[in-house]
């Protein structure tokens, strides 16, 4: 029994191709999801001044969907090179793809109390500790991979991801302590590092 459980484990979460399918399938699912919660409310506007009035009222709810969407693609691209560069897979590393996109599915809640509830320090440390999650998640397998011996070691793939990993979290902490004066202050500044994030590549110096 004990050989059947050691073979089972040791062949198990071995293709790398069907844990990219998984993590593109369940990505776009999310980033489905999060469109869900702009929606106008159940009283039809009658007039044109009373529909613009109930879209400016989603304001809160496009701009966590707005930031949510764009945080995910940044998760998403972080997944896929460090996928990119493994060899293989194992049955450790397929769990720990798993706990990532648990935090990955668990997005959409936090960003609809977030949107629910932009005026509160605990609405946006909800958001926040999500993504310390995802990138302690990220961590993990980064981790594990190295250790496991699955890197491609011509591959310089491993260290950029860290270093990128580390840096994001480094930001989004900075805009978990702005909340302590001010939540919206916070949420502004997640903004900003992910808007840093999407034009990074276009910067004059490495990032």
């Amino acid at each position: 029994m004990l050989t059947c459980v050691t073979e089972y484990n040791a062949l198990s979460g071995r293709s790398l191709e069907r844990v990219l399918v998984l993590v593109d399938g369940v990505f776009a699912i999310v980033m489905t999801l999060l469109v869900l919660d702009l929606r106008l409310p159940e009283a039809h506007a009658t007039t044109s001044h009373e529909l613009w009035s109930q879209l400016t009222d989603l304001g809160p709810q496009f701009g966590a969907y707005l930031l949510s969407f764009s945080m995910l693609g940044t998760f998403w691209l972080a997944e896929h090179t460090l996928l990119g560069h493994l060899r293989t897979s194992d049955r450790t590393l397929a769990w720990t793809v798993f706990t990532f996109l648990f935090f990955v599915t668990m997005l959409p809640f936090a960003a609809s109390t977030l949107a629910a509830h932009t005026h509160l320090r605990l609405a946006v440390w909800i958001y926040w500790a999500n993504l310390l999650l995802l990138g302690i998640a990220l961590a993990w397998q980064l981790i594990h991979a190295n250790r496991a011996g699955l890197v491609d070691p011509s591959r310089p793939e491993a260290r950029l991801v860290w270093r990128r990993l580390v840096l994001a979290q480094s930001l989004y902490a900075v805009g978990a302590l702005v909340v302590i004066i001010s939540p919206i202050a916070g949420i502004i500044v997640l903004a900003v590092c992910q808007v840093f994030f999407m034009v990074s590549p276009r910067l004059p110096w490495a990032v």
